[in-house]
């Protein structure tokens, strides 16, 4: 698919369908109707895993960068990235996204309003049961929705996972429907064990021969008193025996267990997050790790698919792109030595770190030059002894054998102080004189 088609539409077009005829008039447009999906819904796994992807990826910040040459460079959010629906925000309009993938392997967005450039400004998500498609194995879809086709370039469709020759992602309710049908009578069976509807509660049991209607009248008279929390007289040689059956007896509980293990492992999520049991144990150093493992093999994929479908709804320049690391928190002290280390290696400004603290930069753009903080004050204060300083620094760190980053001003002054120094025309900079 060629970047341009199919979005460079007139913008009469595009908003020829309103938010209504997207949504209707008061329906229940967020939440999926379908009655698998909502069947699938009701088990916790399955609610548990689709809202650990959804809430994990509307939470992260996205960039948009401009592509030039090898280099990208930072660009403001376009509009449909900053306002992308009608109602609701970025973190909404993304959670839907993901909730449709999840559950139905694919989404599909109408493309409601373009900008002054042509490219497209809002989408709206569409619901999985009101979209068709004419032919899954034509190259070319043609879509209808509500029963009404849509003209090229009105469809957005993101598919999550799909086979060769097909243009739909495969449902995975859909193909695990035996599995999370297990879960689910698992799940009511539970309910009704603790609703004493699986095994009767108690037994009264006595030697002597009892007939139907005075069973009823023992019966009743039992449940009247106890019911009252009032002291039960039996008699007659009638003794009260509780039933006990460990619940696990009736592998309800593991068969839940099983349940999440297996939805874990079709969504690509740890087991423990979602109700399931971990092969082994986690310690400190594991669960620091944890949350790197669930961006890397959980997260990626999906920021990734979702990426590549968002950078075609702009010019090829430009790209959009999530902040992952925005998803790993370190403790303050780690937080503050990546800084100091980002600072020492020239690979980061004070203002860039302080922007990733969330502080104003510095003032009279101290915090914009590469180099630790002595030398950035130096600088604003007495630019030949700040060169001097800086110089001095650098030859230090070469001298101890740290790598440092040097422009070429500062190889040239470097290599001008070591031919000095050969030629014994070298004079050292003058300590500064005592107060």
């Amino acid at each position: 698919m060629s970047w341009w088609w199919p979005f460079r539409r007139r913008q009469q077009e595009q908003r020829a369908i309103s938010f209504q005829d997207v949504w209707g008039a008061g329906g229940d447009a967020a939440a999926l109707r379908g009655g698998t999906a909502e069947s699938a819904l009701r088990l916790a796994p399955v609610y548990a895993a689709t809202r650990l992807l959804a809430d994990s990826v509307a939470s992260l910040p996205m960039k948009s960068y401009l592509a030039v040459g090898e280099e990208r460079l930072p660009s403001p959010l376009p509009p449909l990235f900053r306002q992308p629906a009608a109602v609701g925000t970025r973190y909404d309009w993304l959670h839907r996204a993901m909730t449709s993938l999840t559950l139905r392997g694919n989404a599909y967005g109408l493309i409601v309003a373009t900008g002054a450039d042509g490219w497209p400004s809002q989408i709206e998500w569409l619901h999985p049961d009101d979209v068709t498609i004419a032919d899954n194995l034509a190259p070319v879809p043609v879509w209808h929705y509500k029963g009404r086709r849509l003209d090229d370039g009105q469809m957005f469709h993101i598919p999550a996972y799909t086979l060769p020759g097909q243009t739909l992602g495969l449902s995975p309710i859909a193909y695990f429907a035996s599995m999370t049908e297990t879960g689910l009578l698992a799940q009511q069976f539970g309910r009704d064990w603790f609703a004493n509807g699986s095994t009767p509660s108690a037994v009264l049991e006595t030697d002597m021969e009892v007939t139907r209607d005075a069973a009823d009248i023992l019966k009743a008279r039992f449940k009247d008193a106890a019911a009252g929390r009032d002291v039960v007289a039996l008699g007659g040689g009638v003794k009260y025996r509780p039933i006990s059956v460990p619940a696990n007896e009736s592998q309800f509980l593991e068969t839940i267990k099983a349940t999440a293990n297996q939805v874990a492992a079709i969504y690509g999520v740890p087991p423990e997050k979602i109700g399931g049991e971990t092969g082994g144990s986690l310690t400190y150093n594991t669960v620091e790790q944890d949350s790197i493992d669930f961006l890397t093999w959980t997260l990626r994929p999906w920021l990734v698919r979702l990426e590549m479908a968002f950078s075609m709804l702009r010019p090829p320049v430009e790209e959009a792109r999530f902040n992952a690391d925005a998803m790993i928190r370190t403790d303050l002290k780690t937080r503050y030595e990546a800084h100091g280390m980002s600072l020492d290696q020239g690979w980061r400004n004070r203002d860039e770190v302080r922007a990733i603290e969330n502080e104003a930069p510095l003032p009279n753009g101290l915090g914009q030059t590469y180099l630790p903080l002595s030398s950035a004050m130096s600088v604003s204060l007495d630019p030949e002894q700040a060169n001097a300083r800086n110089i001095v620094e650098m030859v230090q760190k070469v001298g101890a054998g740290v790598n440092v980053m040097l422009s070429a001003d500062e190889a040239r002054a470097i290599l001008n102080q070591a031919g000095a120094k050969l030629t014994g025309h070298y004079q050292a900079p003058a300590a500064p004189e005592d107060s």
